[in-house]
């Protein structure tokens, strides 16, 4: 019977040497069987430490993500709460002072405004004259039209009609938060501030007036709707059950948006909640202003203007001619267009002694040809019909 070798049967234990990272066999003594087993023993050590490096990564990894996720929503609450928390008053100011608003007699309106002017100021001021008829008196109005027509303008106009009224502007935009349930709160808290103030006063007529009242107006159908649609739900509860309870509050809202009445409007697939428009008593338009609106304006806004041609506070025929150009509808010619007008002309005048003229007004007009949307032929017929050149 042969002998059995120890040494080829013995465990590999291997010696590692401080020069070397490979298990050294010879230094143990022994013999592996073949080259195959120490190439094994070293994958099965190197997988070793892999998998022990891979455990602590993860560790130190899950405690990290832990303590991240630890701070991340310690600085939500702490920031949620400071906005719960926010007063009003910091959104703000709601109360605007109408002492040096224009008058309705001040504003070039067109018939259609006028009359609206006259039905609504009867309306208001007898109730119970109404009521005897089978009505009621106007609560709310919407007021839509392109940027820069006088929505606000003549909303303070209306406002100012009445003796000791209150204005109030609720910006809606400014009530949004990213937060959920903190706009619908901003909302009620500048809403019951209104009707507060409402009740103590009844015999004051209160305007709250609301700009850009689409934003909280659009119905929205997409994935993330719900945020938009509870801010709806929340403003059409304020609109009935608080504003519109009150006889002596009138909601005016504002939109830049074409609205068609009979089906409301579609802007970027999304289109106005059909009940919340229905809401409004009247729904009034304020178009771009018409030639006999422009001679008035500048007829108004030069009056009390020392250094400018009489022919700009007059109804001289070169007035007319270039209110007639301006009131094209490709010109686009807006209020705030004329505002913008004015300011420029005075400007680009050198020199302390000169008034603004005809050519003046004519420069500034042909500087924004690109803007006013004007040809070179077109402004060369305006000359040509002022019987003027530049």
């Amino acid at each position: 019977m042969n002998e059995i070798n120890p040494i080829t049967t013995t465990a590999l234990v291997p010696v590692r040497t401080t020069n070397s990272s490979k298990p050294n066999f010879r230094a143990a003594a022994l013999t592996p069987a073949t080259s195959n087993d120490i190439d094994s023993f070293i994958k099965e050590q190197e997988k070793a430490k892999k998998n022990a490096k891979r455990k602590e990564y993860f560790y130190y990894g899950f405690l990290g993500t832990l303590a991240l996720t630890a701070i991340g929503s310690l600085y939500f609450m702490s920031k949620q709460s400071k906005s719960l928390d926010k007063p009003v008053s910091e959104l703000k100011e709601i109360w605007s002072d109408l002492g040096k608003s224009a008058k309705i007699d001040d504003l070039a309106l067109p018939e259609s405004l006028k009359n609206f002017m006259n039905k609504f100021k009867n309306s208001v001021e007898n109730p119970q004259v109404l009521k005897n008829r089978g009505g009621k008196p106007t609560k709310s109005v919407l007021l839509y039209g392109p940027p820069g027509t006088g929505k606000t303008t003549f909303a303070k106009a209306l406002a100012k009609e009445f003796p000791d009224s209150k204005f109030a502007s609720l910006d809606v935009t400014s009530l949004g938060s990213e937060y959920q349930s903190v706009s619908e709160r901003n909302l009620n808290k500048a809403v019951d501030m209104i009707c507060k103030e409402a009740d103590a006063n009844p015999s004051k007529k209160f305007f709250v007036f609301i700009d850009e009242i689409d934003s909280v107006m659009m119905t929205d159908n997409s994935l993330n709707a719900k945020h938009s649609n509870d801010m709806l739900n929340e403003f059409k509860k304020c609109f009935t059950e608080k504003l519109g309870k009150r006889d002596n509050i009138i909601t005016i809202g504002a939109t830049n948006l074409p609205i068609d009445i009979e089906k409301g409007i579609v802007v970027g697939g999304k289109k106005l909640d059909r009940p919340m428009l229905d809401r409004f008593s009247e729904k009034v338009l304020v178009d771009l202003p018409t030639k006999d609106q422009i001679v008035n304006s500048v007829k108004y806004h030069y009056k009390d203007a020392s250094m400018v041609s009489d022919k700009l506070k007059t109804d001289s025929a070169e007035l007319n001619t270039i209110a007639e150009f301006l009131a094209k509808p490709e010109h686009n010619t807006s209020f705030r267009t004329l505002d913008s007008i004015y300011d420029a002309t005075a400007a680009s005048i050198k020199g302390t002694e000169k008034s603004v003229d005809i050519i003046d007004i004519l420069k500034t007009i042909q500087s924004r040809q690109h803007e006013m949307n004007f040809t070179d032929a077109d402004f060369a017929k305006l000359l040509a019909d002022l019987k003027t050149s530049i």
